[in-house]
């Protein structure tokens, strides 16, 4: 919306017109491919059919009806924005839902990771020169993982309320990604891969929420049942259920329905990730070409 474009049209939608861009997003979608989790005897835990590698999978059987030639599709593919991910957070989810220790968790992050890399690599190859990846949220701050695991007081950030164990998770995902992009950036020169960080923005909404006016409370649900937890969260009446209710007013809360943010929240980020602070580098940047 910032930049004039229309909201992209799902790449399975019929009659669309996909020449101003499209979104091949999958509910659920991982990293990773289903024979992973299943090799890990988590084949329940999936809940998508699909993975990032499916998704670009579509893209380029979506290029026959988009560009006419190798050529054609390379000038497109050059003058278009590749928005990859978030892709992580669905991949830990399939074990941390299956109460999984967080140090086995854990060893997901470097397969998670090159797989990201991977899908990197096969949009540079098909002519994509500007990439924004994101990392991954802070999840100890999502009221469907403080309503799921309980902790000790002491496991609680003191200031924010947030799971601290859970957040650390998020942070070594991000961080081994800053690391595989840099190494991509190194490896392909001309082309600008952009780090989005939702960790930071999601972070600062809750020791800071008054700035960008939200209410100063627990992380809590606006769209969720009433009277169950302190975080208005629960899985058997979930935003939509029955039972469940919206807030008043969205705006002045972080999250929506537990799990996903509210569009006031995605403003602030989408603001800092066009013009800084919270992108490396802003996408709006003065381009190099």
């Amino acid at each position: 919306q910032e930049v004039g474009l229309p909201l992209l049209p799902p790449s399975k939608a019929k009659n669309a017109t996909f020449h101003r861009g499209a979104n091949f997003a999958i509910t659920g979608a991982t990293s990773l491919d289903t024979p992973y989790f299943q090799g890990r005897g988590l084949g329940h835990t999936v809940w998508n059919s699909g993975s990032l590698h499916t998704q670009i999978k579509w893209f380029q059987d979506m290029k026959a009806s988009i560009c006419k030639s190798p050529q054609e599709c390379r000038d497109l593919f050059r003058r278009s924005l590749f928005i990859v991910g978030e892709f992580g957070g669905n991949d830990y989810n399939s074990p941390l839902f299956a109460f999984r220790p967080l140090e086995e968790v854990h060893t997901f992050i470097p397969d998670v990771v090159d797989s990201i890399g991977e899908g990197i690599e096969k949009l540079i190859a098909e002519g994509a020169v500007e990439l924004v990846v994101p990392g991954v949220l802070p999840i100890g701050c999502f009221p469907v993982y403080l309503s799921i695991f309980r902790k000790q007081p002491e496991m609680y950030g003191a200031r924010s309320g947030c799971i601290k164990d859970l957040n650390t998770l998020s942070w070594v995902h991000n961080a081994a990604l800053q690391r595989k992009i840099a190494e991509l950036r190194l490896k392909h020169p001309g082309v600008r891969i952009m780090y989005a960080d939702y960790y930071t923005p999601a972070i600062q909404f809750v020791l800071h929420a008054e700035k960008y006016g939200f209410l100063r409370q627990t992380p809590r649900a606006c769209c969720g049942a009433p009277g169950v937890g302190e975080y208005n969260f629960n899985l058997t009446s979930k935003c939509g259920d029955p039972g469940s209710h919206a807030c008043d007013d969205p705006s002045n809360h972080v999250s929506w329905d537990g799990i996903h943010l509210t569009e006031a929240s995605y403003g602030h980020i989408a603001k800092g990730w066009l013009y800084g602070p919270f992108a490396d580098p802003p996408i709006l940047e003065s381009r190099h070409h």
